[in-house]
């Protein structure tokens, strides 16, 4: 009875896995650049005066690597108003008191671009030997911190954004960022590779928004599917399958 018992709680247990493992799917895909991308512009440092920082910095708007990769494009989940936006999986809540950074280092924001979950808190740091302030200019959540070398501040960013919020300096001009402040963890931003996942969806039909720091990528081919003019389409997300978008080939001229 005891072994028959075992053995009626082993199945169930996989069985609550499989269940649960099919209710999700994860979304991938790859950015790339098709024609001629100019070299990326070098920034004048000359305002920062005799402060100890690179030699060269290079403005980060157009990020794209030798083979055409695009770097630094935002993909998030964004129901419309007919929709409800879905709960996380739960392994998103074990990330709920860990922090996200956005720093100040060699007279540049790093990330460029930024992911931020409102559930999550977020630490703004200066790694530099000067002070920097970090001007984040959002519609929900705008503040203007300033930070102490090797310090870092903690401000709450609790409100969806419903665009990518920039981030400037008022002490070093050159200075940009930007960060998608939402209130779901599925986001996504491409690496250097042009590569993005976005893990642990549920699965379903949802809509996403396209965005790159020179606008929305609209009326854009995305595998089989193509954006609206404010870089949103609909994907299905099929359970307990990874659905692949492939290469996603942007024009270079709609990057200007």
């Amino acid at each position: 009875m005891k072994t028959a018992a075992r053995l009626i709680a082993v199945c169930l247990t996989l069985q609550t896995a499989l269940v649960c493992g099919g209710e999700w799917g994860d979304l991938t895909g790859k950015f790339v650049v098709a024609g001629d991308v100019p070299p990326p512009r070098v920034v004048d440092v000359k305002a920062a005066g005799n402060i100890i920082g690179p030699a060269v910095i290079t403005d980060e708007t157009l990020v794209v690597s030798a083979k055409g990769e695009l770097q630094n494009v935002a993909i998030w989940i964004a129901p419309d108003k007919r929709e409800t936006a879905p709960a996380p999986h739960p392994d998103y809540q074990q990330l709920a008191n860990v922090p996200v950074y956005f720093d100040a280092q060699n007279l540049t924001f790093v990330p460029h671009v930024q992911a931020i979950w409102t559930a999550r808190p977020v630490r703004f740091r200066n790694l530099d030997i000067v002070a920097h302030n970090f001007n984040v200019d959002g519609f929900l959540n705008p503040f203007n911190l300033l930070v102490k070398p090797a310090n870092a501040g903690e401000p709450q960013l609790n409100r969806q954004e419903p665009l990518p919020s920039p981030v400037s300096s008022s002490i070093f001009p050159w200075m940009r960022g930007y960060l998608v402040i939402r209130d779901t963890p599925y986001v996504a931003i491409s690496g250097a590779d042009g590569t993005f996942t976005i893990k642990n969806l549920p699965a379903g039909q949802w809509t996403f928004a396209f965005w790159h720091e020179t606008g929305y990528l609209a009326n854009q081919k995305i595998g089989d599917l193509q954006t609206d003019r404010r870089g949103r389409c609909q994907i299905l997300i099929e359970a307990g399958k990874t659905t692949d978008l492939g290469e996603i080939v942007i024009d270079a001229d709609d990057l200007k």
